[in-house]
């Protein structure tokens, strides 16, 4: 959520575009407007990551609602899932080589450069790193490889900006000063 003046967004692409025309002036999120263009792809990626990420963390979430919001949560999410929460995660050990697999195009990008925007992150990186943050602010579970060039790429984001993503609540992540 974004709340600047009058005006309040909660959509994080709508938040990304307001900052871009709102201050010109600072560095750009995007790198301009083919950068705009190609991050939309980026943002999408991201949701469809979050969709595979949240049949690795689902019971983890739900062991840290409030216990008045446990009841709805459950109800919900196992409409939604067809199964129980703990069918959801049950094979989530054997998912997880699949799950890895899916992330090869970003692994590849990632392998020849420190972030999606070349040498410094952009709104791409931030679209992203946002599904694993969320992971490591919600579950344990290891869902990279510490020499996995993704990891490492997380490693440099949870570090940016004097630390502040990696000094946020959540789990360690290894080999992480953040």
């Amino acid at each position: 959520m974004l709340v600047h003046n009058d005006t309040w967004i909660a959509d994080s692409w709508a938040i990304a575009v307001y900052l871009e025309n709102t201050f010109p002036d600072t560095p750009s999120l995007f790198g301009g407007p083919a950068g705009m263009a190609l991050s939309k792809f980026h943002a999408a990626y991201g949701d469809t990551i979050s969709g595979n990420v949240v049949r690795f963390v689902l019971l983890d979430i739900y062991e840290h609602l409030h216990p008045d919001d446990k009841a709805y949560f459950r109800q919900s999410r196992e409409e939604r899932f067809g199964m129980t929460l703990e069918q959801v995660v049950a094979d989530r050990d054997a998912q997880l080589p699949a799950f890895k697999a899916s992330l090869q195009p970003l692994r590849t990008v990632l392998k020849n450069q420190p972030y999606l925007g070349g040498e410094s992150p952009l709104y791409a990186d931030y679209a992203i790193f946002g599904v694993f943050q969320w992971a490591r602010t919600i579950s344990d579970y290891t869902l990279l490889d510490h020499d996995d060039p993704i990891s490492l790429w997380r490693a440099r984001l949870l570090e940016a900006f004097n630390g502040m993503a990696g000094s946020s609540l959540g789990y360690p992540v290894p080999g992480c000063r953040a």
